[in-house]
């Protein structure tokens, strides 16, 4: 038996598995933390629903939104993982290429929310300029 072939195969197969240790422990642990993290939010947001009632919607907007994302990040990454490790049987590398992925989940849902949310911060400004303007713009010409 060849030694290169022997070093080559095993030193593959230990890359894999370390590969595939390090995405399956890093995924647990983060959905352990945003487990922890969702349960304090829903405890806060009880407090939030007090507010509610008197016209102030703000921050019960805002939990909502954060308990969205938390679920749906814990969700596509354990998604992607469990995906990659069905894939892991017929083929090691889009397998391991796939648990990969299931660990940028949070960094790209992150990304993702910056890009939206600052458009979307704009698309807010320009529309309350439009509107000043065209009060500002109304009240001229109507002389009051």
């Amino acid at each position: 038996m060849n030694l290169s072939f022997f070093c080559t195969h095993w030193g593959k197969l230990l890359f894999f598995l370390l590969s595939f240790s390090y995405c399956a422990i890093k995924v647990f642990f983060a959905n352990i933390k945003r487990g922890g993290i969702l349960l304090i939010q829903i405890a806060v947001g009880s407090l939030y629903m007090f507010s509610v009632p008197r016209g102030y919607t703000d921050g019960f907007n805002q939990w909502c939104k954060q308990i969205i994302a938390i679920c749906l990040t814990a969700f596509l990454q354990t998604t992607l993982l469990f995906l990659g490790m069905l894939t892991l049987q017929d083929n090691l590398l889009l397998g391991l290429g796939i648990m990969l992925t299931a660990n940028e989940v949070p960094r790209i849902a992150q990304q993702l929310r910056e890009r939206v949310g600052g458009s979307f911060m704009r698309m807010q400004e320009m529309s309350a300029l439009a509107v000043s303007h065209g009060t500002g713009i109304h009240a001229g010409c109507t002389g009051v």
